[in-house]
């Protein structure tokens, strides 16, 4: 089955003549993953044309220490070969971190022939700062990479012409529907659309803030088994589900979203087990609270640091000594911080594997509680209803 390389390797038409659309979307959002700090340029506003980065000397560069690198230099290969995508110009690039601020921020911006842009921000990366900044994505109302998302998407509104498209995958979703929701109004009636390629979705806390605006038109695509785009997400109503090559949480992956033609191959919904676990995460997390998931996030990101590793991967090539590294130093903790991580991952195998109270029965007698849990069990029910559909769609080859 085809996927995101082959659909670059085919694309013969110019965005004159199709307009962008949602695997075009997912391709600048990976794009948004290169190194592209390497490169005379592309940091500027004019920008360099995609066609110039298919040389393989450059690509190695590139493609440095991205989670796919074999993936990613046939992508980078095939958008600079192609009709389509050759002419694109990667301009205004920015990667900004600070392990004091606990940011880890990059994005870049892709002008269109014939006009307008994509501006992609970047998911995470294989670095211990970018996977603490997760942490408290997921776990804290607002992280410093948010606000940057929003002056990045201002300031390339003023240097950049014509209309806009926003969007990137995993974190960088989640940055994109961020920043569109809160730039100013004069630059959210220039963006066409939002996209977020199987990012989380924002807390509760950011979503009921007055300076949230929802009138962005917005896109969500999730494969099959999403646990990373549903978190903080309460219904798969207007997400469009994906059909992936992998397994589990390898779907996460983009280079294993099924593509056909030009658009993706979609699922009637995710599969039921993906539903029921995404939804016993969040009553964890929401049953936290914003305060103590604040904590449990800082107390999370002090014990990777303990380990003194920098990157991801080599905290869970090395885990044996580092898990111990991390016990013994819990170990020495405040006894309040002793007992927020015990209390918090007891309560997380318990929900997982149990259930949750909201799961099980009304929070109260109130009306409002019992409507809540009314609309869960009909989200629940539709959650059963399409996993079977997806189910029979590829029992019967479509």
């Amino acid at each position: 089955m085809a996927q995101m390389v082959h659909y670059a390797i085919a694309a013969q038409d110019s965005f004159e003549k199709r307009p962008l659309a949602r695997v075009d979307s997912l391709v600048f959002s990976w794009l948004a993953y290169l190194r592209l700090s390497c490169v005379e340029g592309a940091g500027e506003v004019n920008g360099v044309p995609l066609a110039e980065l298919g040389q393989a000397s450059v690509r190695t560069k590139l493609i440095a220490s991205l989670h796919d690198t074999t993936n990613s230099s046939m992508l980078v290969q095939a958008v600079a070969a192609s009709p389509r995508f050759g002419r694109v110009g990667a301009c205004l690039h920015t990667a900004d971190s600070s392990e004091e601020e606990g940011r880890q921020f990059s994005a870049t911006t892709f002008l269109l022939p014939g006009g307008g842009a994509y501006v992609a921000f970047r998911g995470t990366d294989d670095t211990v700062l970018g996977w603490k900044e997760n942490i408290r994505l997921a776990c804290a109302a607002s992280v410093p990479s948010e606000d940057r998302a929003v002056s990045y998407l201002e300031e390339v509104a003023f240097l950049v012409d014509g209309p806009l498209w926003v969007g990137g995958h995993s974190k960088g979703g989640l940055l994109a529907a961020y920043a569109c929701a809160h730039a100013s109004g004069a630059v959210r009636t220039r963006v066409q659309k939002c996209f977020s390629h199987d990012g989380p979705g924002a807390s509760p806390e950011l979503r009921a803030s007055a300076t949230w605006h929802d009138d962005v038109p917005f896109e969500k695509t999730v494969p099959r088994e999403s646990l990373v785009g549903m978190i903080f997400e309460r219904s798969q109503d207007g997400f469009v589900v994906v059909r992936s090559s992998e397994i589990g949480p390898l779907q996460h992956s983009p280079f294993s979203w099924e593509v056909r033609g030009d658009d993706f191959v979609c699922e009637q919904g995710l599969s039921y087990d993906a539903w029921r676990l995404s939804q016993r995460l969040n009553d964890w997390l929401e049953e936290m609270g914003p305060q103590q998931r604040s904590s449990f996030a800082e107390l999370l990101c002090w014990l990777m640091d303990v380990t003194g590793e920098t990157s991801f991967s080599g905290l869970l090539e090395r885990w044996s000594s580092n898990s111990q590294a991390m016990r013994e130093a819990l170990g020495r903790a405040p006894e309040a911080d002793r007992e927020l991580f015990a209390r918090a991952m007891d309560d997380l195998v318990a929900t997982l594997l149990l259930g949750s109270r909201q799961e099980l029965r009304p929070e109260s007698d109130e009306p409002e509680a019992k409507a809540s849990y009314a609309a869960r069990r009909l989200e629940d029910a539709a959650a059963r209803v399409n996993d079977r559909l997806s189910q029979l769609d590829r029992l019967t080859g479509r």
